[in-house]
């Protein structure tokens, strides 16, 4: 476990400089440019849908199933293929960063044969994962400086669950946070028995957000676009109050901390608890320190604020739940706040 944390801080702390791009900070991960088309058919050249044939399938969000189903990433489809029918496409880089994990076993996982890249952008930290790939790159390796742009891998059709037909080729494509870094210490601790063959880069230790908004909105915006700002604009699903005042991801998103108001000189350190803001899916986008507060100690959490329309509107969002006249976290969304404020050192 010990060796694993070292090479989380490895890729953590080296070379995640902020992005060196002076025109876009994020690149569309394939040769791929329907998604600017703003058509119909626009959207079907782009988006891989699954089985269903329904090209919005292949969107974020809640996708699948008649809107039950989460897909946390996009799926890019093919444009190239060589005489076999198998994809070409190259897979690049999607913003400036570091090579963070190679997972070269598609049976070990049902990303397949996956790659993650780590970024640091207007002090967010940010990973981009690319899935279902036929190759990587010979020259990508662990702690490796790549730029926007790279060439990093080959799409495919890679899955521990057989190979994904021909006609879907894709990437898919994440662009997401990571949970916690002690992750491989929380599933010891909390699943004995089970493997965990990817330590800290296993999917599940990922919050995604919407690659799609991100594209388009620096499309239109250009130089003016900010990840910070589209942050900070991301609607408000839920509010949690959390009784503990310190934990891995307060440190690592420090720029998502609110800052105090006025004349208000307390420091994080003086915090009794924290408010987390949380989107539609899930994803903390904001933190704001509690002082004392008479926060119910025997709760680690609870729920302080939920926009019912949001709550209507995605069915696949599994966090919370109603309870009398207020809410509560799912039995799902009880583990995953676990495991967000999980410290190896308590």
């Amino acid at each position: 476990m010990v060796m694993i944390y070292r090479l989380i801080l490895l890729c953590l702390s080296l070379g995640l400089g902020s992005s060196l791009a002076e025109d876009l900070v994020f690149y569309i991960p394939t040769p791929n440019r329907a998604l600017f088309d703003g058509t119909e058919e626009g959207n079907k050249a782009f988006f891989a849908p699954t089985t269903s044939g329904i090209w919005q399938s292949g969107r974020y969000g809640c996708t699948r199933t008649a809107g039950w189903q989460f897909h946390e990433g996009i799926d890019i489809l093919w444009t190239q293929k060589d005489r076999k029918g198998e994809p070409t496409d190259p897979v690049f880089a999607t913003a400036d960063g570091v090579i963070c994990y190679i997972n070269d076993k598609p049976g070990l996982s049902n990303y397949g044969r996956y790659l993650i890249i780590g970024h640091r952008i207007e002090g967010i930290e940010l990973y981009s994962l690319y899935a279902h790939l036929s190759a990587i790159d010979s020259e990508v390796s662990l702690g490796r400086r790549v730029l926007a742009g790279a060439h990093v891998a080959t799409m495919g059709r890679s899955s521990n669950a057989g190979r994904i037909a021909p006609y879907r080729a894709h990437l898919h494509f994440e662009l997401a946070m990571v949970i916690n870094e002690y992750y491989d210490a929380w599933f010891q601790k909390r699943k004995p028995g089970q493997i965990n063959y990817h330590g800290p880069w296993n999917g599940r230790n990922f919050i995604g957000l919407d690659p799609e908004p991100i594209f388009k909105e620096q499309w239109r915006l250009g130089k003016a676009f900010s990840l910070l700002n589209h942050f900070k604009h991301q609607d408000i699903y839920f509010k949690l109050k959390v009784t503990s005042p310190a934990f891995p991801w307060l440190n690592r998103y420090a720029s998502l901390i609110e800052s105090a108001a006025g004349n208000d000189q307390r420091k994080p350190t003086q915090a009794s608890g924290y408010e987390l803001s949380f989107n539609a899916f899930g994803l903390p986008v904001a933190a704001k320190a509690l002082f004392g507060q008479n926060l119910e100690r025997r709760k680690h959490w609870e729920v302080s604020y939920v926009n019912e329309a949001i709550h209507k509107a995605f069915k696949c969002s599994k966090k919370i739940e109603s309870k009398g006249d207020g809410y509560q976290l799912t039995s799902s969304g009880d583990e995953w706040m676990d495991l967000l404020t999980f410290d190896v050192s308590r």
